[in-house]
């Protein structure tokens, strides 16, 4: 009988295990991962935001490659050092696959642009006087602009839920646009506030 009850316990304890073990995500295929990139690299304009845009589109709605948590982190990330959307397209190639995803991911993105940036240099060289390339130019910037508060509000609309959160995002506002502040810094800082705050509300708990 005691036997039996062991089991059983044995049996139990092996089930919660199993449920509260994560769920894998399927493999991405390297291929699928350059085919993604490579799309965003040859048919996205406007600048880093733009481009981080069309990221959130493709791998968190489109692909589901990465929740949201995930992909403000790589955005997080990628605000430190170097190319920003390059960067966060390293941070989701290296999620789905390591170092080889990265590379993939970062390649392919990036050969279009290059490609494209030096054909484009020259003709505008070339160029550049002719009154209808200029307005041309002038006509894609509130494109831009419509793109970069898309993404945004895509991605605020499941972090922003409380007061606190909706105060860091004006505070983090006005530190970049007001007081000019690096993004580095201020990434910092919240980050500091926010493990203050973890152990702020443990010692609170504990007393």
């Amino acid at each position: 009988m005691f036997c039996v009850r062991r089991g059983k316990s044995d049996t139990l304890r092996l089930m919660e295990r199993t449920t509260t073990m994560p769920t894998e995500r399927p493999r991405v295929r390297l291929m699928e991962i350059a085919k993604v990139f490579l799309t965003i690299g040859a048919t996205g304009f406007g600048g880093g935001m733009a481009m981080i845009a069309m990221m959130q589109d493709y791998c968190v709605r489109r692909r589901r490659w990465l929740d949201v948590d995930e992909f403000s982190h790589g955005i997080a990330f990628g605000q430190i050092l170097g190319p920003f959307a390059v960067n966060v397209s390293i941070f989701v190639g290296y999620r789905l696959r390591g170092w080889k995803g990265a590379v993939v991911a970062a390649t392919a993105f990036l050969a279009p642009s290059v490609i494209l940036v030096m054909v484009l240099t020259e003709l505008y060289l070339r160029f550049q006087s002719i009154p209808s390339l200029q307005s041309a130019l002038k006509g894609i910037g509130p494109v831009v602009v419509a793109l970069i508060v898309a993404a945004a509000y895509q991605i605020g609309r499941d972090k922003v839920k409380s007061a606190e959160a909706v105060v860091l995002v004006l505070l983090s506002i006005a530190f970049m646009a007001v007081l000019k502040l690096p993004v580095a810094f201020i990434l910092l800082a919240t980050a500091a506030y926010a493990v203050l705050k973890v152990r702020f509300a443990k010692g609170g708990g504990a007393k």
